[in-house]
């Protein structure tokens, strides 16, 4: 029988949403990477790529520059994970960036219900599907998929789709629940038939 993956703190969107949520109030008029960072923790690539997905697909995702930086946000934290890395590390330009903690906070609220409802579907299930070989997989199909976001970003309301790629992807990994990774692959297939449609 498969595990509900909220019996573990952390291994859900919401907790991610509160963590995120609890950052920006102590950090209410300008949150730095590296506090998203350092609320998250080194070692979590889950929750490290959710939050570049969780940020496109809120209202603040539409800020001029923000996707260029979600997007090698999400590169770095792959590539890491393709080479091995047990602890994720940014260069200190992009630690140094920064939002209005506020703002972010009010697009998390606008999240929050949508967490709680991704939640009620997410179990550990097919686990070999985000462990190993598969892992790398993922990993890869991130960089893809960061690598054409900003180009597609172009388009209005058109960055859904890939954000909406990294974020099962981000869950898949965070939750250990293939049935994400499996729509990770859908939503990565349909961002290359947005790209391909737009060249």
């Amino acid at each position: 029988m498969a595990t509900s993956a909220t019996e573990e703190p952390g291994k859900n969107l919401e907790a991610v949403v509160d963590v995120l949520a609890a950052a920006c109030a102590q950090h209410p008029a300008s949150i730095s990477v590296a506090d998203i960072q350092a609320a998250l923790g080194e070692r979590s690539f889950g929750p490290l790529l959710l939050v570049p997905g969780l940020i496109g697909l809120s209202p603040i995702g539409a800020i001029p520059g923000l996707p260029a930086i979600t997007s090698v946000i999400v590169f770095l934290v792959a590539g890491q994970i393709l080479l091995g890395q047990h602890h994720f590390w940014l260069p200190g330009g992009i630690r140094r960036r920064s939002i209005n903690g506020a703002r972010l906070a009010r697009a998390l609220q606008i999240l929050r219900p949508w967490a709680r409802v991704v939640d009620r579907f997410l179990l550990r299930r097919y686990s070999a599907l985000t462990r190993g070989p598969f892992l790398y997989v993922l990993s890869a199909l991130c960089l893809l998929v960061a690598a054409v976001t900003p180009i597609i970003e172009v388009v209005p309301l058109a960055g859904i789709v890939p954000n909406a790629a990294i974020v099962a992807i981000a869950l898949a990994i965070t939750a250990e629940d293939g049935l994400w990774a499996l729509f990770a692959f859908a939503f990565a297939g349909a961002t290359i038939e947005l790209l391909a449609a737009m060249l």
